[in-house]
Order: structure tokens, then C-alpha cells, then sequence
């Protein structure tokens, strides 16, 4: 069998990435400095407790062998306009959306935090994936999505033993 060998430029690479940081630099001539550039901003994340509840939903519906992801909506600032333009084009889509991958269901979390309440079009898109068997609820913490989406599991179940 013929033994695989790395590049040189990647060999070098990966020993400079793996190197103990108090060990001493390899032989050799040292690099040229960076030219002064500004260092870009550091992008600071979002902790808010609306961005903390819809990242702890899509990880656990990914536990739970679904498809999930964040459904961007808000609108978009156009500065050549100087006002916002329209998000999505489905009115009242779900913050997180996704599909429980075993029955192919479609899945629908409208994210709600504090005193937020859902307009009419959140609820009519979460009543339409209902009525077409999808898991759909609005989720103000994570245990009550945890607790609605096991009993749309067992509502599914029964209906696959009735059937």
C-alpha cells in the first residue's frame, strides 16, 4: 500500500499550526511583518434571549432527527433606498422552519420572548402547516417546544397504528 504524503507547503503548515506555543519558532528565516492594515472588527454575537431560545430549538429539533434551520425574515436595510425593504415573500413564515426527517413532516417555530405576540399571519401559517400534519407552535422556551413536539410524536404514532 503506498504511504500518502502531505505537500510540502501543507507539511510545513500543519507542524506550525500543532507547535506548542512556548516552544521556540523553526529554523529558519523569520516571516515579514503584516503591513499595517487596520484588523477588522471582531463580529460580536448576538446573546439576545430571542437569538439564544431559536438557536437552543434548532439544536435540539437536530437532536431529534429533524432538519431545522433559521428562517431569515426581518427586513433589510437599503441604504441607496435610505428605508427597509420587505424580508420574506410568505407573509407570517416561521423563525424556524425545517422538516422531522423519518416522516418528511414539515416543521414550524414561531419564536416569541417577553411580552412579543404573534400577528395574525404567524397564526395562520402555523394553523396551515397543522392542518397539513406538520409539528407547529410558538415557542416562548425550550421545554414547551420540547413538550409539544414529543406529543405531536405520539399523535403521529397513533395515527400510524389506526391506519
Amino acid at each position: 500500500m503506498a504511504r500518502f504524503t502531505l505537500p510540502p507547503h501543507l507539511e510545513k503548515r500543519i507542524v506550525q499550526d500543532t507547535r506548542p506555543a512556548n516552544r521556540a519558532p523553526p529554523p529558519g528565516p523569520s516571516p515579514a511583518p503584516a503591513p499595517d492594515v487596520p484588523a477588522k472588527p471582531k463580529k460580536t454575537r448576538n446573546t439576545s434571549p430571542t437569538n439564544s431560545l431559536t438557536t437552543a430549538i434548532i439544536e435540539w429539533l437536530q437532536l431529534q432527527r429533524c432538519k431545522a434551520w433559521r428562517q431569515n425574515n426581518a427586513p433589510v436595510y437599503d441604504p441607496a433606498r435610505g428605508c427597509f425593504r420587505k424580508g420574506s415573500t410568505v407573509e407570517g413564515i416561521s423563525d424556524v422552519m425545517g422538516y422531522h426527517r423519518p416522516t418528511g413532516r414539515v416543521l414550524a417555530v414561531e419564536v416569541k420572548v417577553g411580552r412579543d405576540t404573534l400577528s395574525d399571519e404567524q397564526r395562520e401559517f402555523l394553523a396551515e402547516v397543522r392542518a397539513a400534519g406538520g409539528f407547529a407552535c410558538e415557542g416562548r422556551a425550550l421545554e414547551q417546544v420540547q413538550r409539544e413536539f414529543d406529543q405531536w410524536k405520539q399523535s403521529l404514532n397513533q395515527f400510524n397504528q389506526a391506519a
